[in-house]
């Protein structure tokens, strides 16, 4: 264990994944004059603090470090006490000669899908034997079935147009502009469902009052997140990337053209 600096700590975790400052340009969306200023501790060439925290995440997402290590550094103003991470030459020398080595990892993986592929049509050869069984034996059964799923659409409908009216009762009051907006859920007579998503980007996120109050990272492999904001409350939305999400609030997609910032911040209040 030694001490480094934030930046220290950025460059050499980057160089152990073999991954140049352009490289990391495109996986983080970060300029590369903002990754060159976090690896030389110049955070006062960053736009705000906001920023500065919302790019530490992203850097760090990017090379697999913790993202909590490094920012309470940042907040503490303090040096990174942080296991040896330093490059070994001889170690990147020994695993670029492991990849002339034949590897059988190919093989293992046709055979797991082919076993797959294999158990998938077994079952669906099973689950098809049995369905024609089950239609044998509930034929005698029709008429009581079809009363059943008649009841059962009616249900559907019932409360399908329920929820419906209940949606078409609220409405979304969007202001403001640049870097920030206003929205307002008028007429909520439940508890509002906020669901965010992204598609091929990666985006941290915040949203107060809420089990997202401490942020998640939003990537291509975990897409969405959702909570859930009381009637009569208010939460403030932190997007550290405004271009790329996709903000629903009760099945409302929020417009957010208006966000002309890299990063935005959207204050909701739910009324009744």
């Amino acid at each position: 264990m030694r001490k480094k600096t934030i930046g220290e700590v950025l460059r050499l975790a980057r160089i152990n994944q073999g991954m140049s400052l352009q490289q990391l340009e495109k996986k983080t969306d970060i300029k590369l004059e903002l990754l060159q200023a976090l690896e030389e501790d110049r955070f006062d060439k960053l736009p705000s603090p906001f920023y500065a925290r919302s790019f530490l995440r992203k850097y760090a997402w990017a090379v697999d470090l913790e993202e909590k290590l490094v920012l309470e550094a940042y907040e503490a103003g303090s040096m990174v006490t942080y296991d040896e991470i330093d490059v070994d030459i001889n170690d990147q020398r020994s695993r670029k000669n492991r990849k002339g080595h034949t590897s059988y990892l190919p093989l293992f993986y046709f055979l797991m899908v082919s076993l797959a592929i294999l158990a998938f049509v077994t079952y669906y050869v099973w689950g098809y034997l049995r369905q024609n069984q089950v239609n044998k034996l509930s034929s005698a059964r029709y008429s009581l079935v079809k009363e059943t799923s008649s009841s059962s659409k009616e249900e559907k409908t019932s409360s399908s147009s329920s929820s419906e009216a209940t949606s078409s009762q609220e409405e979304l009051v969007v202001s403001g502009g640049g870097a920030s907006l206003t929205v307002i859920l008028k007429g909520a007579k439940r508890p509002a469902k906020l669901k965010f998503s992204v598609s091929k980007t990666s985006n941290w996120l915040s949203v107060t009052e809420t089990d997202l109050a401490g942020g998640i990272t939003l990537s291509p492999e975990q897409t969405t997140a959702s909570t859930e904001l009381a009637v009569g409350s208010s939460s403030v939305i932190n997007l550290g990337q405004v271009e790329g999400v996709t903000v629903t609030i009760n099945d409302q997609v929020l417009d957010t053209s208006k966000l002309t910032g890299q990063t935005g911040i959207i204050n909701l209040t739910i009324e009744s």
